[in-house]
């Protein structure tokens, strides 16, 4: 058994010491964010088979949203922020990768992808969180469109103007609002939380307090690291995904590198 592998398990069987309202959160300076993308790029030209694989992972899965949306060009804001939910589970090998680029150890794909069986059950909760989130702003969605249009009982036709995102002036200003309300509150909720699952086995409690706790003591530069994760997310969206090849691998060493600053390593 290697040594990533001792780790792995030793941290495995001390979850329950894991608790988000004593881990120490650091503070960071404003520039902060452009020094993590830095690090982040500085991992990636040094492990570019791995980066390549969990790049392409995420362009396909934006390229499949992308001809999804184009049925219903309405639903392209939804399947983007369904991505970038999905993003942390995504980048959860990135973390692996980081890690052990940092550490000297050899860097593999296997490795990476063995850790989502060991942390499965962690990251399931917090996946399911996630999924209560946006389902509770879907259902919101169609309450807004039933009380526009004065019934419980909206047609068929309507649902479909609906989800297609419709060029109605109320639910488009409620589609944006929300979805910014619902990126902010995701971002706070998940800032470090994957990375401190996948670096001591966290639970999703905890690694959601970390990450509020996180947010709340560096509010300027989580708001910097936000948008320039929006911005770059725009970009990769705008090439067709295509972009996130690199971009997505980038932004998840970044990651890593934010909540080593953040948090620290593991006593």
């Amino acid at each position: 058994m290697n040594t990533e592998s001792m780790t792995l398990t030793s941290t495995d069987t001390h979850r329950d010491i894991v608790q988000g309202d004593t881990i120490k959160i650091q503070q960071v300076a404003v520039n902060a964010p452009l020094q993590w993308l830095a690090q982040g790029w500085g991992t990636l030209t040094k492990t570019p088979l791995i980066s390549l694989f969990y790049g392409t992972l995420c362009a396909l899965a934006g390229f499949a949203a992308l001809t999804m949306s184009r049925a219903m060009p309405g639903l392209t804001l939804k399947f983007l922020i369904v991505l970038l939910l999905l993003g942390p589970f995504l980048a959860a090998g990135l973390y692996v990768a980081a890690r052990q680029h940092l550490a000297g150890e050899r860097i593999g794909i296997r490795a990476s992808l063995a850790l989502f069986g060991q942390r499965r059950s962690s990251l399931a909760l917090f996946g399911l969180l996630l999924m209560f989130v946006v389902a509770f702003w879907t259902l919101a969605s169609v309450v807004i469109f039933a009380i526009k249009v004065t019934t419980l009982a909206p047609t068929s036709s309507g649902y479909v103007t609906l989800l297609g995102g419709g060029m109605d002036p109320l639910m488009m200003l409620f589609t944006l609002v929300s979805s910014a309300l619902l990126g902010a509150a995701v971002f706070a909720a998940s800032v470090i939380a994957v990375p401190l699952i996948v670096d001591r086995d966290a639970g999703p409690i905890a690694g959601v307090q970390a990450s509020w706790r996180a947010v709340t003591l560096n509010p300027a530069p989580m708001l910097r690291w936000a948008g320039l994760i929006l911005g770059l997310m725009i970009i990769g969206a705008l090439t067709a995904f295509v972009g996130m090849v690199v971009i997505f691998p980038l932004l998840g060493y970044a990651s890593w590198y934010a909540y080593r600053d953040l948090v620290g390593e593991a006593a």
